[in-house]
């Protein structure tokens, strides 16, 4: 039985990649917190049994104790707590709606399964998605890195990205863990008990073939939208928002950033060969364009592949 949580504001296209990618790993119940209670994505999403769609109204927030002018990660915490206590039995597995864990092994829903019950929690780490315009029907991902290999890809920015290990967004990973832990206090990374003492029992990367594939990067628009919060809520490092910040103060601010963009996510051959020089590349061949048409034929071509 897998459970998945998660809180999102996103673009319709990106919700409907998410529940499919699910529905595909086996999950029995997606259940989505809508930060927007009048998300489009709920009336496409509401006739699939399988998905919860809750609106995060004053209601809602009202009921878990927790004010709406909170900060994001505090209320996605509460929201993600009280998702789990209506988990009976089974995983539990709580990310973002551009997080896909994956299995080299098969679905995901069968490899946690198969974990001894004594495991109570699994934690996961990232490999994030990048932009290959002259690689086509291949995925390609990027995994940390040390400080060397972090100098070879990005150069001069090389100093701004060591403090997440060459990724634009977490380092970290993510968790699932077991239904039914009392006591269990949710992080956006790792649980924890009420004692203060961690739960993880398991952790998995690329060396035992699973990864959060994050699809951190989705266009520079996007990018450039986002970019004013991701720089008011600690979404990047102290010195690379500096940095951000100067660019924005110079006279082409948009040319500045689009170039500090295609450093970041756009890789060419002799880059990827470069990841590959440095033990950091992850190709997959993910059928993206597959899954959405399975469980949504009828959604626009934008919905399709991020590849």
């Amino acid at each position: 039985m897998l459970t998945v949580g998660a809180i999102l504001k996103e673009p319709v296209e990106t919700t409907l990649r998410f529940v499919s990618w699910y529905l595909s790993q086996g999950a029995d119940r997606i259940i989505l917190c809508f930060d927007d209670p009048d998300d489009p994505a709920i009336e496409l999403l509401s006739p699939l049994n399988a998905v919860e769609c809750i609106r995060c109204d004053e209601g809602f927030w009202h009921d878990i104790n927790i004010s709406p002018d909170k900060r994001f990660t505090r209320r996605q915490n509460k929201a993600m707590r009280h998702v789990y206590y209506t988990v009976k039995r089974g995983w539990f597995l709580n990310v973002d709606a551009d997080e896909f864990l994956h299995f080299d092994a098969g679905p995901v829903s069968e490899q946690l399964d198969m974990l001894p019950e004594e495991t109570k929690s699994v934690f996961i780490r990232p490999a994030e998605h990048i932009q290959t315009p002259e690689s086509k029907g291949t995925s390609h991902f990027r995994l940390a890195m040390r400080p060397w290999a972090s100098r070879m890809l990005y150069g001069d920015l090389s100093q701004l990205m060591q403090s997440r290990a060459g990724l634009s967004g977490h380092v970290i990973g993510k968790s699932a863990y077991r239904a039914g832990v009392r006591g269990l206090l949710m992080g956006q990374h790792y649980p924890k008990l009420r004692s203060g003492k961690p739960l993880t029992n398991l952790r998995l990367g690329r060396p035992e073939g699973a990864n959060i594939l994050h699809f951190f990067d989705q266009g520079f628009a996007r990018w450039r939208d986002k970019l004013d919060w991701r720089m008011g809520s600690w979404g990047y490092p102290t010195e690379f928002g500096a940095h951000l910040r100067e660019i924005l103060d110079g006279e082409d601010p948009d040319r500045g950033l689009l170039e500090v963009y295609d450093r970041l996510h756009v890789f060419d051959t002799e880059r990827l060969d470069v990841l590959s020089k440095c033990y950091a590349r992850l190709d997959l061949d993910l059928d993206l364009d597959g899954i959405v048409n399975q469980y949504f034929p009828a959604a626009p071509s934008k919905v399709r592949s991020v590849a």
